[in-house]
C-alpha cells in the first residue's frame, strides 16, 4: 500500500462510526459496539490511508488504574500493511504515558504475539483479570446488542481460537 497513511487520536466521527459499526459485525473477535457507544469513545486513535478511514484502535479506562485496549480494527481493504500493529502500539503507548496498567482480551493470534512482544502475562485463565475488568464485564455484556451479536455469532465464535488476556502492570522506571 503506497499511500500515505496517519495515525490520528481523537473521536470518531459519525461515518467512521458507522463504518467500523459495519466491519465490527463481519468479525467474530469482537462482539462489537453500537454507533452510539463508538461516538462516545474519547481514547480513540484513527488510522486514514491517503485521507480515507481505514481503521481504529480504541481504550477504555477502567477502575483503579487499568486501562483496557479494547478493540483494534482495520478495516478490510486495508488489512496486511502493518496497520493494526502500528493502532496497537499508539495505544500501548499512550497507557504508558499516562501510567496506566493494561489488559488486553483477544482472540487474534497477532493481538496475542504482540501482547507477548510487550511481557504482558498472556493466557486465556479470565479468572486471573484484573479486580477493575471484573467490576467492568458485566457492565459491557449487559449489552442488549452485544447478547444479540453473541447468538448471531455463536457458530464463528465457536471456531476460532479462545480468547487470550495480556495483563501489564505500569511500572516506573
Amino acid at each position: 500500500m503506497a499511500a500515505e497513511n496517519e495515525i490520528i487520536h481523537r473521536p470518531l466521527t459519525h461515518p467512521e462510526a458507522v463504518r467500523l459499526h459495519q466491519e465490527l459485525k463481519t468479525t467474530p473477535n469482537i462482539l462489537g459496539y453500537t454507533i452510539h457507544e463508538l461516538k462516545k469513545l474519547s481514547d480513540v486513535f484513527i488510522v486514514e490511508v491517503g485521507g480515507e478511514f481505514a481503521g481504529a484502535c480504541f481504550s477504555i479506562d477502567l477502575a483503579q488504574g487499568w486501562t483496557e485496549i479494547a478493540a483494534l480494527c482495520v478495516l478490510s481493504g486495508f488489512q496486511g500493511a502493518g496497520l493494526g500493529r502500528r493502532l496497537f502500539l499508539a495505544a500501548w503507548e499512550r497507557t504508558q504515558k499516562r501510567q496506566r496498567h493494561v489488559y488486553v482480551l483477544s482472540r487474534n493470534t497477532r493481538v496475542v504475539e504482540w501482547m507477548r512482544e510487550r511481557d504482558m502475562t498472556v493466557d486465556e485463565k479470565l479468572w486471573r483479570a484484573p479486580w477493575a475488568v471484573h467490576l467492568y464485564m458485566p457492565r459491557y455484556m449487559a449489552s442488549r446488542y452485544r447478547f444479540t451479536e453473541s447468538v448471531r455469532k455463536r457458530k464463528e465464535i465457536s471456531a476460532c481460537p479462545p480468547l487470550m488476556q495480556g495483563i501489564k502492570k505500569f511500572a516506573e522506571d
